[in-house]
């Protein structure tokens, strides 16, 4: 069944005339007849009595009309859906994000989505190491990543969102827990509490680093998952930790959050894949531009590391 018939046919059936139903669809008065008696010989049916003064509606025609109505309403929804979806004002975007952005970023990126485009549907999957969410954007399993950088994959863009300087955290009994600030230097006998290697975490080679420029190398590792496990083996006094700031969000009993004298700032972004193009992450994109989320302009990582 041509829509175009139907519709032809509904016009005249809802008009009972040729003629204003040629002027409400916006053709001539032939193709208006020409339609309907397509429709008709394709149905094999008689949808219309038709005589010089007057149009009327068969027993068929009345049923086919209160379908063929539902049907093009349903027509019309989708044609709009789906125009919707491709000019980005529709649809689900995947996002991925780093665990310490949980109670901060990823909370404002929520709120200015829902706000400005209340048809996407959001999938967020929190807690994920940057590596993760950059292997997980190449096989466009997600659609944005918020992540710490650096961008050690290639062919991804992005833009800065936020600074987010390390900080020490210990067990709430610690002999340094009553200091207002304490040194990396004054923690070169510590154990620490830290993310895997084979993680990829951005944490955990700035805190090698603050380690090294501070001329050690700490000499016992307890690796963790996560940062809610990593503050819960602090506090049973397995070792201190140095974390993101933002971490202090997470509530957890037994643990003190100190300042450290002189820090690594981790920058944290929000990535895509460019050659995606994604309507729905550029209508995404613009709406987070406008509503000053993003700190700098947009970068390109450039080759793998």
């Amino acid at each position: 069944m041509d829509l175009g018939d139907l519709r032809a046919f509904v016009a005249v059936a809802e008009e009972r005339h040729f003629g204003r139903a040629a002027e409400r669809l916006g053709i001539s008065l032939a193709q208006v007849s020409q339609r309907v008696r397509r429709l008709e010989d394709s149905l094999k049916t008689e949808l219309l009595f038709r005589t010089t003064r007057s149009v009327s509606v068969t027993r068929a025609g009345e049923e086919l009309l209160a379908e063929g109505r539902s049907l093009l309403a349903l027509v019309t929804r989708v044609e709009e859906q789906v125009r919707q979806f491709g000019a980005g004002k529709d649809g689900i975007l995947r996002l991925g994000a780093v665990g310490s952005v949980s109670h901060t970023l990823l909370p404002r990126l929520v709120r200015i989505v829902e706000r400005t485009m209340p048809g996407v549907r959001l999938k967020i999957t929190a807690g994920m190491f940057t590596s993760a969410q950059e292997r997980a954007l190449r096989e466009r399993e997600i659609d944005l990543a918020l992540l710490r950088l650096p961008v050690r994959l290639a062919g991804l863009a992005y833009r800065l969102v936020g600074r987010d300087p390390l900080v020490l955290v210990l067990a709430s009994d610690h002999p340094l827990a009553a200091r207002d600030q304490v040194r990396v230097e004054d923690l070169c006998s510590e154990a620490f509490v830290t993310f895997p290697e084979s993680s990829g975490s951005v944490v955990r080679e700035a805190v090698l680093t603050q380690c090294a420029r501070a001329g050690f190398i700490p000499n016992s590792l307890v690796e963790v998952g996560d940062t809610g496990t990593l503050l819960g083996l602090v506090a049973a006094g397995l070792g201190v930790a140095l974390v993101p700031r933002s971490a202090q969000n997470l509530t957890r009993s037994g643990v003190r959050f100190v300042d450290l004298g002189v820090t690594e700032n981790i920058d944290i972004a929000l990535a895509w894949l460019p050659q995606s193009g994604s309507a729905l992450v550029r209508q995404v994109l613009t709406a987070l531009e406008q509503d000053g989320l993003f700190l700098g302009a947009t970068r390109y990582s450039e080759s793998d590391t």
